[in-house]
């Protein structure tokens, strides 16, 4: 029997599937906190901690299936980093640890058992927050009407530890308007062809005609939607001008091989190779002005 299999059969021995809990049972909700990890791709031992991570109750769920003298019998089931990251999660004492996170100082979690104070990684503790939070939000509306915003500001405080992928779940699950992403933008241009030459063999995009004669270039699951200065389509930006647009292109080329590729076109850089800061982190960026002068960033991310 694999571990998540004799976890399982733990928790119903110590009577979690006869426990009401928002969505069905304490049982059923363990298994959608760690189905929910793996489908984030955490490791075994933080997916046996989401299945088991009710074991002595938490600061919002105060039923316990297990005593903490007895902490060894859970060791002996889900193992012993599994069962430290249970007792992680159960002993915080929320209303003291969650105002403090955020920014580069270390977690400092307070223990709701012993009142102790200690230093731990955010990381796993963070994603297994994010896990048990959102289904419980999902399946509780007063719930998520009460707490969602507290939530989204402790993950939005936090989301430098967090996982580009669980950060994005937060979001799309407590914010009152979820975007998920950006989908084309306008650049007005004072000469079509040569901005749809420069774009094609600079930068790869694809040219394309739509609708009743409009043109726009294609990257990636985006494009870029091309208006010609004093020919504008309504609704349009109030101040529709060329070279006033500054944006940044993540490249899924390397950045050396795309820096050749400008200085073999005889492209300036105008700045670059240099370190930015991305909406997932850190990014090595060059810099090069479209026939417009219009900004183009062009990156790639350190992770």
């Amino acid at each position: 029997m694999d571990r998540r299999a004799h976890a399982e059969r733990f928790l119903v021995t110590h009577g979690a599937e006869d426990i009401d809990h928002p969505g069905g049972t304490l049982l059923a909700h363990l298994r959608r906190v760690a189905d929910r990890l793996a489908g984030w791709g955490a490791p075994e031992d933080l997916v046996l901690a989401g299945l088991c991570h009710a074991t002595y109750g938490t600061d919002g769920f105060g039923t316990a299936l297990l005593p903490l003298r007895r902490r060894a019998d859970l060791v002996n089931v889900i193992g012993a980093a599994a069962e430290w990251l249970v007792y992680r999660y159960a002993s915080c004492d929320r209303g003291a640890t969650y105002p403090a996170l955020g920014g580069t100082a270390p977690m400092r979690l307070r223990d709701r058992f012993t009142g102790e104070w200690y230093d731990i990684d955010p990381k796993d503790f963070l994603v297994l927050t994010a896990a048990n939070e959102l289904d419980v939000v999902a399946n509780n509306a007063e719930l998520a009407t009460r707490s969602g915003p507290a939530l989204l500001d402790l993950f939005a405080r936090t989301r430098r530890q967090l996982p580009q992928t669980v950060w994005a779940a937060c979001q799309l699950a407590l914010s009152p308007v979820a975007i998920s992403h950006l989908d084309h933008f306008v650049l007005t241009v004072a000469n079509l062809d040569r901005t749809i030459d420069f774009y094609r063999h600079v930068l790869g995009m694809t040219p394309v005609e739509f609708g009743d004669g409009r043109h726009a270039l294609e990257f990636g699951s985006s494009k870029i939607n091309l208006h010609v200065a004093g020919q504008e389509l309504a609704p349009h930006a109030v101040r529709p001008v060329p070279g006033s647009a500054d944006i940044c292109l993540v490249a899924a080329t390397a950045l050396p091989r795309v820096i050749a590729h400008l200085r073999a076109l005889d492209v300036p850089l105008v700045e670059g190779p240099v370190i930015r800061t991305g909406a997932r982190g850190e990014m090595d960026s060059v810099y090069v002005r479209d026939p417009d002068g219009n900004l183009v960033e062009i990156s790639n991310y350190r992770s």
